[in-house]
């Protein structure tokens, strides 16, 4: 695994070759607002009105790869990062299942603008998931920080380059974005829409015991993705928080999905359309080579399977004001046959 060694590298060569902007949160939260209807289109209680499918389930991974050769764990002396008080560093703190009031605490330290709003106490908080504060008439979001903070030149990077086409700078805004060093994990699934203006991808932990499903979004810098539908899994301890469902045919372990989309209203930065968009990611078996997304007579979305994970992000060519039924989502094997119909 060549290209995971290279990527913090390359990533302290891409922070270093930025020039460091100032973050303007409030300018940053107000995009955020007008982009709401279009994201969290994947995350628990996220569907918005009009949302014309949502579909969810989640798997056990336990091992990734066939290199018996040990992988360096992410977190350790990094230059990029700085230590979050009180919270542990890299893979040990995501998706860390959190108190109202830790994760109030980290929201604190991550938004000091927003000091002084409490998240609701009833809520379960995750560590690189959005939680919203319960303050009345003013709202606000805060993804909640693990335990890596990233530096000045790292944002900067991060915000000159929303939409990443190396894994090495993918990895980097996913970071930026989590609070947590993922610049030695390892991308198994991505997908990007230049269109929809959106990456989805899933990166494994070098230990292998965690995953990030990660939705980077270039109408908001990286920096500011309050709205975004990212998680951690901890894979071989998921409950109920994690969508499951039972195992395809030929499957060792339950098949992950979690997916949603809409049509008549596709606004990524300019005036809005009337086609369908979906974002998506999921495992099925691992002897799926490939994941395919039909909706109606619209030429079909492929995309690659790497040991059972795929990441989807689609914008249909046809006109979709009215959405009567969602897109299908079927997983192939290598000779074309039938692994899994995903989504009906």
């Amino acid at each position: 695994m060549d290209d995971v060694r290279t990527v913090a590298e390359e990533l302290h060569r891409l922070a270093e070759a930025e020039q460091q902007d100032p973050i303007d949160t409030a300018q940053l939260l107000a995009r955020g607002r007008r982009g709401l209807r279009r994201r969290r289109l994947l995350g628990a209680g996220g569907a918005l009105a009009g949302v014309a499918a949502i579909a969810l389930a989640a798997s056990f991974l336990p091992n990734l790869g066939t290199s018996t050769e040990p992988l360096p764990v992410a977190g350790g002396d990094n230059s990029l990062f700085e230590p979050v008080p009180g919270v542990p560093r890299g893979e040990e703190s995501a998706g860390q299942k959190l108190t109202a009031e830790e994760a109030t605490r980290r929201c604190d330290l991550r938004y000091p603008v927003h000091k002084g709003k409490s998240l609701p106490r009833s809520g379960t908080y995750w560590s690189g998931r959005s939680a919203t504060y319960s303050s009345r008439g003013d709202f606000a979001v805060c993804i909640v920080p693990g335990g890596d903070k990233p530096s000045a030149a790292l944002i900067a990077a991060a915000k000159r380059d929303p939409m990443p086409t190396t894994a090495a700078g993918q990895l980097r805004n996913c970071s930026v974005q989590a609070w947590v060093d993922l610049t030695k994990w390892h991308v198994v699934a991505v997908d990007r829409s230049t269109r929809l203006r959106t990456t989805m991808l899933i990166a494994v932990s070098p230990t292998g015991r965690k995953a990030i499903a990660c939705q980077l979004d270039a109408a908001l810098p990286v920096s500011g993705q309050e709205f975004n539908n990212s998680q951690f899994l901890t894979l071989g301890s998921l409950d109920e928080n994690d969508p499951v469902t039972s195992a395809g045919k030929g499957s060792k372990h339950a098949d992950l999905f979690a997916g949603g989309g809409g049509g008549g209203g596709f606004c990524p930065e300019r005036s809005c359309t009337k086609n369908y968009f979906f974002t998506g990611w999921g495992r099925v078996a691992s002897n799926a080579t490939t994941v395919k997304l039909q909706m109606g007579s619209d030429p079909a979305h492929v995309v690659p399977v790497t040991d059972g994970w795929f990441a989807l992000t689609y914008v249909s060519k046809a006109d979709h004001s009215t959405v009567k039924n969602p897109p299908t989502i079927t997983a192939y094997d290598k000779r074309g046959k039938v692994v899994k119909v995903v989504q009906r």
